[in-house]
C-alpha cells in the first residue's frame, strides 16, 4: 500500500475512534449536573436535621413543674402560676433577711435565712407537713427525710376535712384519721394561697379552727405556721386575687395565731425575697412555685430554723 494511502487510512480510523469517543462520553452528564437527579428524587435535597436540644432550653428546674410539669402542677393549684418577673409586695418580716427575735411575732429564730454558717439540725421523723401544692413540691423536691406529708393540690382550710391522702406507710387517710393514728412532735401548716379569693376574717377564722383541731389531737406538739410564699412581681401587678398585698395581709392574719409557747410562725419569704418583696422570676417556673432545687433551700431552710427553735442543733 501507497504512503498516501497508509495515512490516509490511518486518518480514517482515527477520526471514527474520535466520533466514538465523543458519542460516548457526552452522553454522561457531568457530575454534579442537573440531569443527575432526573430518575433520582431526593438526591437535589439535603435533609437537615433540627438543631439539637441543649440544656440552655431547658427550665432551671430541670424537671418539671418542674421536673415532670405535671409534678409540677400538681402545682397548677394556684393557677401554675410560673415564670414571669418579680414583684412588689412588702415582707410581712418587715425584719426582711433577718430571723432574729420573736418567732412568735412572725419573725426567724436564728440569724440570716441565707446564712450559710447556721450549722443547727433536727430529725424530720417526727414531722408532719399540711399544705396545698407548694407543700406537694415540698415533699417531692425537698430532702425531708422520714416527715409525712398531707397535702394536695388545691387543699385549703375549707375542704381540709374532706380531702383524704396517700401518706407512705399510713395509707390513704383524712387528716383526722391520720391524727388519730400517729402522734409528732412538731406539725407544719402552710394553707392560704387558695383562699385569697375568699372572705380574709372567714378564713382566718377557719384556719384559727384548724390550728385549735391540730392542738386538740396531737397536744404535745409544736404547731409551726409557715408565710404563704410570694409571687412574682409581674403576677402580682396583673393578678386581682392572688398578689402581694394579699398575701402579706393573710399572713399577718395568721401570723397572730402565733403564741410563742406552742405555736410558731415561721416566714421562709426572707429566704427567697428579691428587692421588691417579691419571688424573683427566675427561680419560678410559673410565678408562684419555686424550681426544684429551691425546694431543697427550703426545706433545709426549715430544718436550720427548727433546730434554733427548739434548741437542737
Amino acid at each position: 500500500m501507497k504512503k498516501s494511502n497508509l495515512v490516509t487510512f490511518l486518518s480514517l480510523c482515527l477520526l471514527i475512534a474520535g466520533v466514538i469517543l465523543f458519542m460516548y462520553f457526552g452522553a454522561v452528564p457531568a457530575s454534579g449536573s442537573d440531569e443527575g437527579a432526573v430518575g433520582n428524587p431526593g438526591q437535589s435535597e439535603l435533609i437537615t436535621m433540627p438543631p439539637s436540644v441543649t440544656d440552655d432550653s431547658l427550665p432551671e428546674g430541670g424537671d418539671s413543674e418542674y421536673e415532670s410539669d405535671s409534678k409540677a402542677e400538681k402545682d397548677a393549684e394556684c393557677g401554675n402560676e410560673e415564670p414571669d418577673n418579680d414583684a412588689n409586695e412588702q415582707n410581712v418580716t418587715e425584719g426582711e433577711n433577718s430571723e432574729s427575735e420573736s418567732v412568735a411575732a412572725g419573725e426567724e429564730p436564728t440569724g440570716n435565712g441565707n446564712n450559710e454558717f447556721n450549722t443547727h439540725t433536727t430529725s424530720m421523723e417526727d414531722a408532719l407537713f399540711i399544705g396545698d401544692s407548694r407543700t406537694v413540691g415540698l415533699s417531692e423536691y425537698s430532702i425531708l427525710e422520714g416527715a409525712d406529708f398531707f397535702a394536695n393540690v388545691g387543699m385549703n382550710v375549707y375542704n381540709i376535712n374532706e380531702k383524704t391522702v396517700s401518706v407512705p406507710t399510713v395509707g390513704k387517710v383524712t387528716l383526722d384519721e391520720l391524727l388519730n393514728y400517729k402522734t409528732y412532735d412538731k406539725i407544719y401548716v402552710m394553707l392560704g394561697i387558695n383562699e385569697l379569693g375568699y372572705n380574709r376574717e372567714n378564713t382566718v377564722a377557719k384556719y384559727a379552727d384548724l390550728i385549735d383541731y391540730i392542738q386538740e389531737k396531737q397536744p404535745d406538739a409544736i404547731i409551726i405556721i409557715e408565710a404563704n410564699l410570694h409571687v412574682t412581681k409581674s403576677r402580682s401587678d396583673s393578678d386581682k386575687v392572688i398578689n402581694n398585698n394579699a398575701i402579706n395581709e393573710f399572713n399577718s392574719a395568721i401570723s397572730g395565731l402565733a403564741d410563742g409557747k406552742k405555736i410558731f410562725y415561721f416566714d421562709v419569704n426572707v429566704l427567697f425575697d428579691d428587692e421588691n418583696g417579691s419571688l424573683p422570676a427566675e427561680k419560678s417556673q410559673d410565678s408562684a412555685h419555686l424550681y426544684a432545687k429551691y425546694y431543697i433551700e427550703w426545706g433545709e431552710w426549715i430544718i436550720r430554723q427548727t433546730a434554733a427553735l427548739i434548741g437542737e442543733g
